[in-house]
Parts: structure tokens; sequence; C-alpha cells
């Protein structure tokens, strides 16, 4: 299986001059956990509620503070026609939940820790029904 039978799309994404506080409320609102940053749609970062959560733990003005102040640069990608099992191993090795999908260098996608627990359930539960 594909990464790009699993990603959803289309992505929430923020670009670098959203204040945190806004972040919170689209992450709040959209029910996920952390989103790329873009410019256009080249990649340029990801930030989570974690990385809010610790901008709030230091003091920090959510109202005032830009996610190109706080947002994880060196993003693990994987590209749409990699293997589900590169993918898993990604968030394994680098202990993340969220992993940006890309097509030439261009963001298409994105998959969640809990789109892969999905996955491996609904793989089990096709195992189940057919042996």
């Amino acid at each position: 299986m594909r990464v790009s039978e699993v990603m959803t799309r289309p992505v929430v994404c923020t670009n670098p001059d959203t204040t945190a506080h806004d972040i919170l409320e689209k992450l709040n609102s959209s029910n996920i956990s952390g989103m790329p940053v873009v410019e256009g749609q080249t990649l340029i970062g990801i930030v989570t509620e974690t990385d809010n959560l610790q901008l709030f733990i230091q003091g920090k003005n959510l109202r005032v503070t830009l996610a190109s102040e706080f947002m994880t640069q060196n993003v693990i990608t994987a590209e749409q026609d990699s293997l589900m099992i590169s993918a898993i191993k990604a968030f394994l090795d680098n202990q993340i939940h969220h992993l940006p999908i890309t097509h030439q260098e261009k963001l298409v996608g994105i998959i969640f820790q809990h789109d892969l627990i999905k996955n491996i359930l609904d793989g089990a539960a096709e195992f189940a029904l057919i042996s």
C-alpha cells in the first residue's frame, strides 16, 4: 500500500505569519493536532499542539508569537509514492506524530499517527475476514 492511499487531503495548513493563538483555534476547530506551515505549496515547517503548549508554559504571548518563531523547520516528509511501511518506519524512527506527504517538493497530503493506527486496524480486520 502507498502513502497516497492513506494520506489526508486537502491538508489544513497555516503560513509563517499566523499567530500561535490563531493556530490553536484552527487546530481545535479542525480536530487535528498539528499542521504544516507553507509558503504557496512549499512546505517550510510544521506546528503542533505540543509546540503551542510549550509556548504557553514559557509565558509567551500566543497572540503575537508567529508560526515562523516556533515551527519545526527540518520537517520529515514522505513522497506520495512511498510504501506505507516506510511511513511507519519514519514515524517510529523519528518519534513523530505527523508526516507531511509531498510530490515534486510540493505538499499534497499528510498522515497523522491515528491514520496509521486506523490503517493497521483496517488491515487486521481484512486479514481476519479472509483467514
